[in-house]
């Protein structure tokens, strides 16, 4: 009997089309290349023969020079550390937001085998495309999960004035979203 597909009527390519994913990439350390779906290499203005396999040095070219350096140093620390890996940078031009997800895997004495994951394009929620709604409901969420992820990372450092600082960010931060999202929807107070 066949499986039961647990979500019937779901298209998975319609699933990761909906979700802005460009496919996967992988990045084998010991010989320097990197291998990237087709949509990852365009949106890169990589050929198709360079994405079927590149070195770092090729790929990290093809990011925005503001990102460039900070990228290829979470490629070399992921290298050394292993474990998940998330970078967010634009292209050369400019024109595409890309975030890379995946996680390094470490072998014996030697260190990282591979980095393998997954690309997203969050060129549309970056550059507001959409209306101005969704760029204030990009913006939001990036504050919300900033402020998040510091109140997470300060309390291990023991430092009460960084956690007073930090939670003083994030009331400002709940005052702003507030302010705009009713400014937006037409409840402006005084």
């Amino acid at each position: 009997m066949p499986p039961v597909h647990p979500f019937p009527g779901l298209d998975f390519e319609d699933a990761l089309d909906g979700s802005a994913c460009l496919g996967a990439w992988t990045h084998d350390v010991a010989a320097d290349r990197f291998g990237l779906a087709r949509p990852l290499g365009d949106a890169l203005g990589l050929t198709a023969r360079e994405s079927a396999g590149v070195p770092l040095a090729r790929l990290i070219a093809a990011i925005h020079p503001e990102h460039s350096l900070r990228i290829e140093s979470l490629f070399l620390a992921a290298r050394d550390t292993g474990g998940p890996f998330e970078a967010e940078f634009r292209t050369r031009g400019g024109a595409r937001w890309l975030r890379l997800m995946g996680r390094t895997d470490l072998g014996g004495s030697d260190g990282a085998v591979r980095t393998c994951g997954l690309a997203f394009d969050l060129t549309e929620g970056r550059l507001g495309r959409g209306g101005p709604g969704r760029g204030a409901q990009w913006q939001a969420n990036q504050l919300a999960e900033h402020v998040i992820a510091m109140k997470g990372l300060v309390p291990p450092l023991d430092n009460p004035s960084l956690a007073h600082l930090v939670d003083r960010l994030a009331v400002e931060i709940g005052f702003e979203l507030a302010r705009r999202f009713g400014e937006a929807a037409g409840d402006v107070r005084h």
